[in-house]
């Protein structure tokens, strides 16, 4: 099985093929998609459908569809709960454009300044769309934030994000237990799931 995966994020494909490590994961670059996708959607759900159907119709006009099991896309959100669920849909881009993951973390920082309600969760949704599919998973974890960063593996948030359970932030996890806990691992053990009965 060979899928395209809606990304050219280093960090996700690494945590993407490790999880789906029995499929052939391929980013845009490797099938030589270059257009910025823009997410215009105002939920989870909304942008990684909307980044699956526009590759799918990118192989398809370019009779590519043929080669592959589909395409699968993945929007993934920072939900504090003090804070109303922000970032959210917007975890990317909280703290303006460009995207910049540690002026994003200082954003979350100075937001929670002086509140002692920590609680958040990461939320993940993965859409697969291909021929006669089109499935959409979602996967959760819950966690609190932090008062400062601590770490420095990891991307986006981890640095700020302990899961419950843990003493230590995402950040400073070793990859395996980090994969086996995480919102985008519980997504994409769901996707393997629903990969595993459409084989049969």
């Amino acid at each position: 099985m060979k899928l395209v995966f809606t990304s050219n994020n280093a960090h996700k494909l690494a945590e993407v093929r490790h999880i789906l490590s029995q499929i052939e994961v391929v980013s845009l670059r490797d099938i030589g998609f270059l257009q910025e996708i823009d997410e215009t959607g105002q939920t989870l759900e909304e942008n990684s459908r909307l980044k699956a159907i526009t590759v799918w119709q990118w192989l398809i006009n370019n009779h590519l569809d043929s080669e592959y099991n589909g395409v699968f896309a993945d929007d993934t959100g920072l939900e504090i709960q003090a804070l109303g669920g922000a970032p959210g849909v917007y975890s990317a881009r909280w703290a303006g454009e460009p995207s910049n993951d540690a002026n994003n973390r200082a954003k979350a920082l100075h937001e929670m300044r002086g509140i002692s309600s920590r609680e958040a969760h990461f939320r993940t949704v993965i859409t697969w769309i291909g021929r006669d599919i089109d499935v959409q998973v979602e996967g959760l974890v819950y966690g609190t934030i932090t008062e400062t960063e601590q770490g420095d593996g990891g991307f986006g948030y981890d640095a700020l994000f302990v899961p419950q359970g843990y003493s230590e932030t995402f950040a400073t996890l070793p990859a395996e237990v980090k994969n086996s806990i995480s919102h985008r691992g519980r997504a994409l053990e769901a996707l393997k799931k629903v990969i595993d009965q459409t084989k049969k």
